[in-house]
């Protein structure tokens, strides 16, 4: 019995359904409580929570003849898509901070040159200089 039990925990699948359950009961006693913030933090947990539902339909689509196979796949994409990600967030951090330093200078550091750098490389990526001047 403590064997099953381990096996059941350690599951992905019933993480992450013990997860969901745990968040939609937090989500629901904050929002019956009568306080303004608490029906807002409510919202943000319960959408988080429909993310894990939405996630956890998924795994019923594995068995399907049809979609099992593409879920396979598109599981394989998306790991081999993360070392490319890893790479064109160095590319981008790497023009983008060197063409911000130069074109804007010295600048004092606050909370918004992260932003402001980040906005620069992505834009400037895609050739949207005028969408870039409407942010700055």
């Amino acid at each position: 019995m403590q064997t099953r039990l381990t096996i059941h925990v350690r599951d992905f699948w019933n993480q992450i359904d013990a997860l969901a359950i745990i968040l939609f009961f937090i989500g629901f006693i904050l929002r019956c409580l009568p306080i303004a913030e608490c029906f807002c933090m409510a919202r943000i947990i319960l959408s988080f929570d429909l993310i894990f539902w939405f996630g956890r339909s998924l795994s019923f689509f594995a068995a399907l003849k049809q979609l099992g196979p593409k879920l396979v796949m598109i599981g394989e994409m998306i790991n081999d898509l993360k070392f490319f990600m890893l790479m064109l967030i160095v590319f981008i951090l790497a023009f983008g901070i060197s063409s911000y330093s130069l074109i804007h200078g010295l600048q004092k550091l606050t909370w918004h040159l992260p932003r402001d750098i980040l906005n620069h490389a992505y834009w400037q990526i895609f050739g949207e200089l005028s969408t870039l001047a409407a942010f700055t």
